[in-house]
């Protein structure tokens, strides 16, 4: 076998010309191939975790609010609403509830944030048991009491695809006390883009008239609820019967929009992959079945000279599979770059908030676009190789003279 390589690896080096082509179509199709998955993966993973992104499936608020919390998930409203925290603890009873995050509606302050002046609502959360923003923030940091998290237009609609800038840092003065910029929101389309998020430890330290901050000692504004799968409706049930005068909404939609935006570009990129692995196959298929033809003579005169049939298929075969390696190593490694340097663009332009995999993922998704191009080159080269070895070796040279 490894006489047999280093003869493969001489030939690829004897015929540059042939091994560029060859090399030069795996790249091609390793460089698709890695693009389509990459964004198929991205999707797929910003997908799984939207569902628990703003994504809660039921929505506990005082009675007679129900019709204000509506269809959102985290609405940003600047309407004040309470009650007593400890409907938190009661709804966790509940065996078929994954998780409960309460948060707590504050004021709407006139702020300055990233150099982007407006009016912005401001809410409280738990970071210890929040679902709904920590996977749709844009970098994953720990939060401490207190830094914010603001949404993507509080900051300016640019300043999100910056972000991971460590030179970054911004202030933001709220009640008196000044907040470090610790994380961003991407683009809902909701409430939430012009919201800005501080911990619920910091509202109740800050909850002083002096801090124009004023709301009941131990209340909450929301509970946001994830249940088990399909498990919304028998929870809402035992909610209600717990006579907490809460009134429970289902959780919407934000998850089918997100759905709904990516679906056709994951099935655009889903028959892109399909094509482009037909047309790589048929291209190796044609551009051997031609190099074949013009190596007939090469391969009879092997054959005369006592090399069998299974030595020659296996050594034309073996020269495929170098030359597609190293082509789409080069396709893979080209698309990889590409990519990561231009991330910030791609988001801008997509408008999507796509969670790109990280270095070691990435280089996973290389070794298998390198390794499908390779058993795709030698697949499609079996069967020109195949029937030119079916000639007697003086049938080959005199059809290759």
């Amino acid at each position: 076998m490894k006489k047999l390589s280093t003869v493969a690896w001489r030939n690829l080096k004897r015929k540059m010309s042939r091994t560029v082509l060859l090399a030069g179509s795996a790249a091609i199709t390793a460089f698709i191939l890695f693009t389509s998955y990459f964004f198929v993966y991205s999707m797929e993973r910003s997908i799984d975790a939207s569902s628990s992104r703003l994504g809660a499936g039921l929505m506990v608020v005082p009675k007679g609010f129900g019709g204000q919390a509506g269809d959102m998930i985290i609405s940003g409203t600047p309407t004040k609403f309470y009650m007593p925290a400890s409907v938190v603890d009661k709804i966790r009873t509940i065996g078929e509830i994954e998780v409960a995050s309460p948060q707590l509606y504050l004021e709407t302050v006139s702020a300055v944030c990233c150099q982007t002046s407006g009016d912005f609502p401001v809410v409280a959360y738990d970071p210890k048991t929040d679902f709904t923003l920590k996977n749709w923030t844009a970098t994953e940091k720990q939060i401490g009491k207190y830094d914010l998290i603001a949404g993507a237009e509080a900051g300016g609609k640019n300043y999100i695809y910056h972000f991971d800038n460590e030179f970054m840092e911004e202030w933001v003065t709220l009640f008196g006390k000044d907040f470090m910029l610790k994380n961003m929101i991407f683009p809902t389309g909701m409430g939430t883009d012009k919201t800005l998020f501080i911990t619920m430890d910091a509202a109740r330290e800050l909850n002083h008239k002096e801090n124009k901050l004023d709301f009941p000692e131990g209340s909450i504004s929301i509970v946001l609820v994830k249940t088990k799968p399909g498990m919304e409706e028998f929870v809402k049930r035992q909610i209600e019967r717990l006579n907490l005068n809460v009134d429970v909404v289902k959780g919407s939609g934000l998850q089918e929009t997100v759905n709904k935006q990516v679906f056709p570009v994951k099935m655009m990129s889903y028959m892109m992959i399909g094509l482009v692995l037909i047309m790589s196959a048929l291209q190796v298929m044609t551009m051997f079945t031609a190099l074949i033809s013009e190596r007939q003579k090469e391969i009879g005169m092997l054959r005369a000279m006592g090399a069998s049939r299974m030595v020659t298929f296996r050594l034309l075969l073996m020269e495929a599979s170098f030359a597609s390696v190293i082509g789409a190593s080069i396709g893979s490694l080209a698309a990889g770059a590409a990519l990561y340097d231009n991330r910030i663009l791609i988001l801008q332009l997509l408008q999507l908030p796509m969670l790109f995999p990280d270095w070691s993922t990435g280089i996973l998704i290389g070794l298998g676009t390198t390794a499908v191009t390779t058993l795709i080159a030698i697949a499609a080269a079996f069967f020109p190789v195949r029937s030119t070895l079916k000639l007697q070796p003086y049938e080959a040279i005199r059809e290759g003279e």
